[in-house]
């Protein structure tokens, strides 16, 4: 079967999660091909076009995309346009949006079937015989009626899968693109799943549906990164590595063999997430020996009984600061994550926030405007209490820009100022600046915001 994945973004990144599924098919003979759209804000005649040139040269038998609940205006968009040059091909939804939401998106006139959970195995079933309708992880429509399938257990040894492919476009392109020689970064996941119950965030929602759920946290192994990142050096030029896990520093034992091969066999400078409760001076002494140059940590709010109640953050406000100090002595750099325009949240707060982040120095700060996924505790609290702007969420395609509640305490206004006091509490490092320049030359070359 010849399958077309669309990924329609308003970033530049490599799609991880579309890489694997068409390395997984790969293996069993199906042919694939990748259509990266850049949208700004809304689809264009420029990207249809591109969509009927790739239909006409490909002619693929299925096309699939990944749903994240900020591209799903989108998503409808592109599928309506298929059908209505080829009706005949087969659309599916993959992602965490249509996990959560499943209703929401197969009742979607011009979407097919959606597929819940990990994709490689259900979805390798479906291409070998697409007349079957009981495959795990997979919702169909048939005669009227929706065909709802359980989700099968987790891929529990990752070592298994093979690498991304990175060979259904041209990598080289999309890497010299992306940065300048000398910053070019190849990125790759080194796990699947998250133990932590943050309320904000789908992990621990799509967790309970599995039933190995136990098994939710899964580690490759060093080797197998190390094997991974050996070819991809091989075939492509880059000078860096960054590690796209939510936490890459939980298992102490297995961070130290990482290290210790990593150093040995590609000795790149990389980048890396953590949580202030892993930020020890010994997981900070692996990481530094190791290459890693920079440490992305989540401050999330400056109001610690909120982030402790409300957000299930349990680091005080104290462990925060000493867990940048720390990296900060260690020689490496820190980029912190926190949120604004938070249900329940009020300016004193929004003013902790600012302050949490001038007391910690990092040297950059990406302050997000709270969005409220369906399906995660705060999100629904969001729609429950009529705080969600419908008209809004229409428009809105990215959670980094716009807040879509008509939020109870907070204007727009006092949100968006708080996101850029949150950021320029880095400006005592070079490193914001630097940053700031590759976003100011982005603004120039493609149009995108600061």
């Amino acid at each position: 079967m010849k399958v077309l994945f669309i990924y329609p973004s308003n970033d530049l990144s490599y799609p991880l999660q579309i890489g694997s599924l068409s390395a997984f098919i790969k293996q069993y003979g199906h042919k694939t091909d990748l259509l990266s759209l850049f949208i700004e804000n809304n689809i264009t005649k420029k990207h249809l076009s591109s969509i009927n040139d790739k239909l006409k040269d490909f002619k693929p038998d299925f096309v699939i995309l990944s749903c994240y609940e900020t591209s799903f205006s989108w998503i409808k968009e592109i599928t309506a346009y298929v059908k209505g040059l080829r009706p005949e091909i087969v659309t599916i939804i993959g992602g965490y949006f249509p996990t959560l939401c499943p209703q929401e998106v197969i009742k979607v006139s011009s979407i097919d079937a959606i597929c819940r959970g990990e994709g490689e195995w259900a979805l390798k079933e479906f291409l070998d015989n697409p007349q079957r309708k009981n495959i795990k992880n997979f919702w169909f429509k048939e005669k009227g009626k929706i065909v709802k399938n359980g989700i099968r257990p987790l891929i529990e040894n990752l070592d298994i899968l093979p690498f991304p492919d990175k060979t259904f476009f041209d990598y080289q392109e999309h890497l010299d693109k992306t940065e300048k020689k000398g910053e070019r970064v190849v990125k790759i996941m080194a796990s699947r799943g998250c133990p932590f119950d943050c309320t904000y965030c789908c992990n621990k929602y799509i967790k309970e549906l599995y039933p190995n759920k136990n098994k939710y946290l899964r580690m490759r192994s060093p080797k197998n990164i190390v094997e991974e990142l050996k070819e991809l050096k091989a075939k492509y030029s880059f000078e860096k590595v960054g590690f796209h896990d939510d936490n890459f520093t939980l298992d102490l034992n297995w961070l130290k063999e990482f290290g210790s091969l990593y150093k040995k066999e590609i000795n790149l400078p990389f980048y890396c997430a953590t949580r202030v409760e892993s930020c020890s001076d010994k997981v900070l002494d692996i990481l530094k020996k190791a290459g890693c140059e920079l440490l992305l940590i989540g401050v999330e709010s400056g109001d610690e009984k909120y982030r402790r109640e409300i957000m299930k953050r349990f680091m005080s406000n104290q462990s925060i600061i000493s867990a940048f100090n720390r990296a900060r002595k260690k020689g490496i750099l820190t980029w912190s994550f926190s949120m604004v325009g938070l249900p329940f949240e009020t300016k004193q707060m929004l003013l902790k926030t600012v302050c949490l982040n001038w007391q910690c120095r990092p040297d950059f700060v990406m302050a997000s405007i709270f969005y409220p996924f369906k399906g995660t505790q705060l999100g629904d609290i969001c729609y429950n209490k009529g705080w969600v702007n419908l008209q809004k969420k229409d428009q809105v395609t990215s959670y980094a820009w716009e807040s879509i509640l008509d939020h109870p305490n907070l204007s727009d206004l006092e949100i968006k100022i708080a996101k850029y006091l949150n950021s320029l509490t880095a400006i005592r490092s070079s490193f914001f600046w630097k940053q700031l320049l590759i976003r100011l030359n982005d603004l120039i070359k493609y149009n995108r915001r600061i």
